[in-house]
């Protein structure tokens, strides 16, 4: 990883410009450890994703976090660029996160990835960087306050109604669908499918409480799940019987 700056540091460094310059070890300073895009294109990239890192204004991640950034690919080669916020030290275990640039597979501009949601999805997309910022600092307020969003155990309600639910391939991996909703991949059929979490049976719309989960307090549905029948699980065909026993090999 490139020489530790905290993001203060960072943003101290660029607005001073001395991250303007193409030259590879003057990008290599700014945090770049990857990229697969040319090298003379690395400078603009971050100039591009540098909004991300310039709006954050809690102390917590200020002087407490670096940041790097790594410029990835899709499995069709298409790229998109990423910041990387590590903690420089301290006892916020949970203060991990990363921010994505226009990553082909994600509905919205920004994308952030935390440890306390888990990396498997991602816990924010929006289409200003604004809106992203003013999340990050509200996250960064809740970690440090040692405040637990309601959305995490909603989370681990639905984590648990897609795992009991009966599939031939389940999937654990989430992504927020704004308050109370998630969405999640069905590999059995290839469709994403909604997972919505009420406080109440009395949130449930009637036609769906018969297949409403209970976890923690919290009742789960998926209006996808209404009335679909079990998967019946595929047996593998039965390979002939040989009519004399080959030697082991």
């Amino acid at each position: 990883m490139p020489d530790e700056l905290s993001v203060r540091q960072w943003q101290e460094k660029f607005r001073a410009g001395a991250f303007d310059s193409k030259d590879t070890a003057v990008q290599r300073e700014a945090g770049w450890w990857d990229w697969h895009c040319r090298e003379d294109a690395v400078a603009g990239r971050l100039k591009r994703i540098a909004p991300a890192i310039m709006g954050i204004e809690s102390p917590l991640i200020l002087d407490h976090c670096a940041v790097w950034f790594v410029n990835e690919y899709t499995e069709n080669k298409l790229l998109y660029d990423s910041a990387r916020f590590e903690r420089l030290g301290g006892p916020i275990n949970d203060l991990i996160f990363m921010v994505d640039l226009n990553d082909p597979r994600q509905p919205d501009k920004w994308t952030l990835y935390t440890k306390r949601f888990g990396f498997h999805a991602p816990e924010f997309c929006c289409s200003h960087v604004r809106d992203m910022t003013e999340y990050i600092n509200r996250m960064a307020q809740e970690l440090e306050q040692g405040l637990i969003p309601p959305f995490l155990a909603e989370k681990a309600a639905a984590v648990e109604y897609i795992l009991h639910r009966p599939a031939l391939y389940p999937s654990r991996a989430l992504r927020r669908e704004g308050e109370h909703s998630y969405s999640f991949l069905d590999r059995d059929d290839g469709s994403r499918k909604m997972v919505h979490v009420a406080h109440s049976l009395k949130d449930v719309p009637p036609e769906f409480t018969s297949g409403v989960r209970e976890s923690g307090g919290l009742y789960v549905y998926c209006p996808e799940d209404a009335g679909s029948p079990l998967p019946t699980q595929q047996q593998p065909p039965k390979k002939s019987q040989k009519r004399k026993k080959e030697p082991e090999r």
